[in-house]
Parts: C-alpha cells; sequence; structure tokens
C-alpha cells in the first residue's frame, strides 16, 4: 500500500546539530532507530557546519532560495542535480547572498549489496520495478501524480503533494510507474532501494 507524505503534515524537528530544523517525510523502516533510507526537508536560515552521519551516504538538493555554498569551494543551488556524498563529513554550508534556503536530503545507510538510484523523474518518468526492490518513492516539489500501471493499463493513480512523498515498500511483484509531476520550475525525484 502506497504512503503519501507531504512537509505540510510534518512539524519541524532540531538537527542533530543544532543548527536549522527538518522535517523527515520519512525514515523507513519505520518505527526502528536504525533506519535504512530517510528522506526530509531541512530549512537553513545561518551558515554552519551539516551534521555528521559516520556509514551513510546521501545526496542534497536544493528547492527554494538562492542556493549554498558547501566545503567553501562549490556553490549548489535551486536546479542543480542532487549532490552526493559521505554523510561522515561534516562539510561548512554558507547561504548564498544570505538568503535563506530548504533543502532536500536523502540518507542510506551503507552495506553491503545495497543500491540506492534516485532519477531525475522529469527526465525519466517511466520507472520499471522489479519484484526484489525494497522500497520504492517518488518525491515532487510542485506535486503530481503517479500511475502503478499492469501491461499499459492504469492500476491505481496517487495524488503526490506539493513537496511530497509517496513510497511503497514490500513491493513484492514487478511495477510499472509513471510520474506525473505538475509542470513548474521544481524537480521531482524517483529513489529506488536494491
Amino acid at each position: 500500500m502506497w504512503t503519501i507524505v507531504g512537509v505540510a503534515d510534518v512539524p519541524p524537528a532540531p538537527w542533530k546539530n543544532g543548527g536549522g530544523v527538518t522535517r523527515q517525510l520519512v525514515a523507513w523502516p519505520v518505527g526502528v532507530p536504525e533506519w535504512t533510507i530517510r528522506v526530509s526537508i531541512a530549512d537553513v536560515e545561518q551558515d554552519g557546519p551539516f551534521s555528521s552521519f559516520e556509514g551513510i551516504r546521501r545526496w542534497f538538493g536544493i528547492l527554494e532560495g538562492v542556493g549554498v555554498n558547501l566545503f567553501g569551494s562549490m556553490d549548489i543551488v535551486v536546479g542543480d542535480p542532487l549532490y552526493e556524498f559521505d554523510g561522515g563529513l561534516a562539510p561548512s554550508c554558507t547561504l548564498l547572498e544570505g538568503h535563506n534556503v530548504r533543502d532536500f536530503n536523502v540518507m542510506l545507510r551503507e552495506a553491503p549489496g545495497r543500491h540506492l538510484s534516485v532519477v531525475d523523474a522529469k527526465v525519466t518518468p517511466n520507472l520499471a520495478v522489479d519484484a526484489s526492490t525494497q522500497w520504492v518513492g517518488l518525491f515532487s516539489v510542485d506535486g503530481g501524480s503517479l500511475a502503478q500501471r499492469s501491461d499499459g493499463a492504469v492500476e491505481k493513480e496517487i495524488a503526490v503533494p506539493k513537496m511530497g512523498l509517496a513510497w511503497l515498500d514490500q513491493v513484492g511483484q514487478p511495477l510499472e510507474l509513471h510520474a506525473n509531476p505538475v509542470e513548474g520550475r521544481g524537480v521531482a525525484y524517483w529513489l529506488l532501494l536494491t
């Protein structure tokens, strides 16, 4: 069964390092302290270092605002591809032009044989999911919908809210998925855990 969550549904929580707030869309498996995948949106209002997460692979992007500078040498702005890095690093983060940003974070707890694919759903709206997939999600800034198909026919249509995530675990069968993000400049991503 698909789970739907939007940023408006999630109360803010302080960052691990106390430097901002985050809204966790999912930490899966749900209800266990050692999650495998975590998807969140953070509001950054001040310069400071990232929190360090040893053994975690991270993907990071800017959803709203001007952007940030990481490591003192790399600017990341709205529209850039997600930046993937070792979560054990705690890069410095400086707001560009001093403007607040809203960012997107995906974290994967690393383990042998575990892999996360992050795919631009506006470029690749169709996604074939095999039965061995552990978890699949669609995140969209502007909202939209997701169609689950079988032999080309739509079985389910799932609404995705603005700044929202639709996700499914225990896939158990091959799926044909199609993203229908709302037209706009906001990003949309498939997240596929195998």
